[in-house]
């Protein structure tokens, strides 16, 4: 099943799929791709649409995540409709990959719970990626709903 997360503007998104579930080490585990897209550096607008084309688009084909720390992530983000409280949760097996979701208040504008920063990080010894761009309520809803709907 898939899912989305949409940021504020429209420019960037994370996308993904759960592949399948799997024990690891006698743990369940899920199996996902994510893929984002993003005009972060907007080189070019298209000529015929004039539509701004995407800049970069990051797959990540095998992101191995702990159960139990996808649940938590679908917890934290129905808490965070309720109480904009914000968190960061490390989702994979704790072995030698990292992958961290955060949502928090957006660095230029900390008062401002209602448009916090999404943030991803996943890293190996020997390379990292990351991620960030502005959501709000709708987006993270529509990331949660994607969330439910994919397990």
């Amino acid at each position: 099943m898939n899912f989305r997360l949409p940021s504020n503007a429209g420019y960037d998104t994370l996308e993904g799929t759960v592949r399948r579930a799997m024990l690891l080490d006698g743990e369940r585990c899920l199996l996902l791709e994510l893929r984002i897209t993003g005009t972060g550096f907007r080189r070019d607008v298209h000529p015929i649409t004039g539509e701004v084309v995407d800049d970069f688009a990051i797959r990540l084909p095998q992101v191995v995540v702990l159960r139990a720390h996808f649940d938590a992530l679908r917890r934290a983000l129905r808490q965070w409709q309720t109480t904009q409280e914000p968190f960061s949760l490390d989702l994979d097996t704790g072995r030698d990959i990292t992958c961290t979701v955060e949502v928090r208040p957006r660095s230029d504008s900390p008062t401002d719970r209602w448009k916090p920063d999404f943030i991803l990080v996943h890293a190996s010894g020997t390379a990292r990626i990351e991620v960030s761009f502005e959501v709000d309520a709708s987006c993270l809803l529509e990331w949660s709903e994607g969330l439910e709907q994919a397990v």
